[in-house]
């Protein structure tokens, strides 16, 4: 994925927005590794060398863009802004100091522990992944997933065969707002729907459907992601895809709809967030009272992934970033929901999770192409500002 970040000088980025006058400086970013370099129109004294992004100790509105790359806090973009203007020199000519695109592009596929793509945590980049698979393994699944890496669906096959460790090949597809699809893959799938998978030769159409398919093909040999039926969290299973089907229609249902802050919409999501917080406590001491040795993170089903967190992590991560921003609710760092908290923190340790997260900018302004105007509170005014 290639970023363009866009600051500007001299002003704070609300006043530019408002009729000031102010320099826009563009910068070539490589998420993965946390770099940014300053492009064309930028001063050449105004920074030299790569740009390094910080990470902000503010709670929600700090927003991943990969390992290591976070969106500034608005005290942060200031001090950042502050530190261009008092470097750039006005008499400087225009230059382009960045690397090419095609450098850029060298450095996003090396891995920290030069491992392979198809090998290494996984990558944008990546077009198979084998994971401890013998050389020359043919993956039996072939996925179908969105070619902007933005489809939620998509997310959360990808999270299952990642954290399964099965050997996958992968296949980008235009969304339907993006482009036009390949004829192959009308052929494959004639409803033209995101994700799709290959396995064993079989077509299976439906995200849910997959995950299942690659649960119940891969049983043998692979990590187990639903508890077996003597588990004490098995019995829960059922009530919390029906608690994320809930969370996840009201959650669509409110961002279309015009509101007013605390209004029965928000008081709706507010309840059943509760509730998603209620089920990971209940998980917590559910693992305290069999006194199970595990990590330090309780997630949906226990210690471990399953593939219940697989089916929220991609809505809970879009929830996270577009409520503050249409709505002025915030979902992280608010206090009101400590387990979720947790399970977020928990969440960001699982290379998986991490490495196909995305920022608050790109999951809250491509939510309109795929489901028409997204309507504000004028309680987001502050978080909209926050993420320019």
């Amino acid at each position: 994925m290639k970023v363009f970040l866009t600051l500007t000088l001299g002003l704070a980025p609300a006043a530019c927005f408002s009729g000031g006058a102010c320099v826009a400086s563009t910068y070539r970013c490589l998420p993965r590794q946390g770099r940014c370099f300053p492009s064309r129109p930028v001063r050449a004294a105004a920074h030299r060398g790569p740009l390094h992004l910080r990470e902000s100790a503010a709670g929600g509105g700090v927003a991943p863009f990969g390992p290591g790359l976070r969106v500034l806090s608005m005290r942060e973009q200031r001090e950042l802004l502050e530190q261009l203007q008092a470097a750039s020199d006005p008499a400087a000519p225009w230059t382009d100091t960045a690397p090419t695109w095609e450098a850029l592009d060298a450095q996003m596929l090396e891995q920290g522990d030069g491992r392979p793509l198809e090998r290494s945590g996984v990558n944008g980049a990546a077009r198979v992944r084998l994971f401890d698979a013998p050389a020359g393994t043919v993956p039996r699944v072939t996925f179908y997933r969105d070619s902007a890496s933005w489809c939620p669906y998509c997310h959360k096959v990808q999270l299952l065969l990642e954290e399964k460790r099965v050997p996958y090949s992968i296949e980008k597809i235009n969304m339907r707002c993006y482009g036009d699809k390949a004829d192959k893959f009308k052929e494959l799938s004639p409803a033209g729907n995101l994700p799709v998978a290959e396995i064993d030769g079989a077509v299976v159409a439906e995200s849910n459907d997959i995950l299942h398919a690659i649960e119940t093909t891969f049983a043998s040999g692979f990590r187990e992601m639903l508890p077996r039926e003597d588990d004490p969290h098995a019995a829960r299973v059922p009530a919390l895809l029906q608690l994320e089907r809930d969370l996840f229609n009201h959650w669509m249902r409110w961002l279309v709809r015009e509101s007013v802050y605390g209004d029965d919409m928000m008081q709706t999501f507010v309840h059943l967030v509760s509730q998603v917080d209620a089920q990971l406590e209940q998980a917590a001491e559910l693992e305290r009272s069999r006194a199970a040795p595990g990590n330090g993170h309780v997630f949906f089903l226990g210690s471990e992934v399953s593939m219940v967190d697989c089916m929220f992590a991609p809505f809970l991560e879009r929830m996270a970033a577009s409520v503050p921003y249409y709505k002025g609710l915030a979902v992280r760092g608010n206090g009101r929901w400590p387990h979720l908290q947790r399970w977020f923190a928990a969440m960001e340790t699982r290379d998986s999770f991490r490495r196909l997260q995305s920022d608050y900018y790109t999951l809250c302004h491509g939510l309109p192409p795929q489901i028409g105007r997204c309507e504000s509170h004028p309680e987001a005014s502050h978080s909209q500002k926050s993420s320019l």
